[in-house]
């Protein structure tokens, strides 16, 4: 898992590891949560707003249902806390740099969530008291190129919007040191959209589809990348199920399709003004087999990919589709364990037992 420890502050804040998080003087003063050892939030103390809000999220995350009693004594105990950081930087620091970029003096309150492998920095930028953008941002290799891919279909959804639901809106794509950087404008819902179990929204799945520009699953970027992904030594017995999939001819019946790749109940939500707005486009692609989404929803809730197969039926994916889509569906996963450093944990041991069953394999494969 990735570590958030102060080498890795001073290039997010500075831009490189010759930033200095205890610059003897400068106007940059940070408080960390929940304590400068193991910082998961860093907030700029000079912004009450930046505070206040970083403290209600940090309890909402910690204290659920608690949260309002808590929020509000505990943000004037932040307010005197003294600040563990004072940052400079022999260019610019993240700060300066996003206030360039905007034109005003902002103030940043950034957070990061429980350690994991695709862990990114999230950055909530204040003027005054309002809160004027969010950023993210891709420090390593592997987060980098998540949210590259996240700026360029944000790019292609500005310019060709969906009719049902709307996506964040880029005010900038860029670098900042060694990260890749977007920056959206804020939204605020008011709750999670009918993305559940008994309430699938299947027309967003065909709108999804609709935005499919591959001719083939095969033939798809997303297979050749997803085979290239596979090729490591230590995946040999994942890429022989690969090969084995692609030669068999269900496959060549697979319809392509896009899918927003991570489709679950907390990357949607709906809009104060009713519309319904969906984000982290971060695993976006398209050739992917159609009904990927619906496998990837059952999956995370729990109930497993086999409680998928009424809703893949429902959009136009027979039942004779569903073993070699579900097989490709674990190999996806498989890759993104392998880049997010994770082949050895509980969720891998689960893949490997799925595809065992789905799958059975001479060539080396699973069992």
């Amino acid at each position: 898992m990735r570590a958030v420890d102060e080498d890795w502050w001073t290039r997010i804040l500075c831009g490189s590891e010759e930033g200095n998080l205890r610059a003897p003087s400068s106007d940059e003063k940070y408080i960390a949560l929940p304590r400068v050892a193991d910082p998961r939030v860093v907030v700029d103390s000079a912004s009450k707003q930046a505070m206040r809000d970083a403290m209600q999220r940090f309890i909402e995350n910690r204290a659920g249902a608690a949260a309002g009693l808590l929020s509000e004594g505990a943000s004037r105990v932040f307010a005197r806390r003294r600040a563990d950081w004072t940052v400079a930087s022999s260019s610019s620091t993240l700060r300066e740099h996003l206030s360039e970029l905007l034109g005003s003096d902002l103030r940043l309150s950034i957070a990061v969530g429980p350690p994991r492998p695709n862990l990114k920095p999230i950055v909530r930028c204040y003027e005054g008291s309002t809160l004027r953008a969010v950023a993210k941002m891709g420090p390593d290799p592997h987060t980098a190129s998540m949210v590259a891919n996240e700026g360029d279909w944000l790019e292609q959804f500005a310019k060709h919007p969906f009719d049902d639901f709307v996506t964040p809106e880029l005010l900038h794509r860029g670098t900042f040191g060694s990260s890749e950087l977007l920056v959206m404008v804020p939204f605020e819902t008011q709750g999670s959209s009918s993305v559940s179990i008994d309430s699938i929204p299947l027309d967003y799945i065909r709108a999804f589809d609709a935005r499919n520009t591959s001719d083939t699953v095969k033939a798809s970027s997303w297979w050749r990348g997803l085979e290239t992904r596979l090729s490591d030594p230590t995946l040999a017995k994942f890429a022989n199920i690969a090969a084995e999939l692609a030669a068999d001819d269900r496959f060549q019946l697979l319809k392509p399709s896009m899918w927003h790749g991570d489709w679950s109940p907390w990357n949607i939500g709906r809009l104060h003004d009713g519309r319904t707005l969906i984000w982290d486009w971060e695993r976006t692609a398209d050739g992917v087999p159609m009904g990927f989404d619906l496998l990837h929803l059952h999956y995370q809730y729990g109930e497993g990919t086999d409680a998928a197969r009424s809703d893949l039926e429902r959009i136009g994916v027979p039942v004779e589709n569903h073993q070699v889509m579900t097989t490709a569906y674990f190999l996806e996963l498989v890759a993104r364990h392998h880049e997010g450093g994770a082949m050895h944990g509980d969720r891998q041991a689960q893949v490997e037992a799925q595809l065992a069953t789905l799958w059975p394999t001479k060539s080396g494969g699973v069992r």
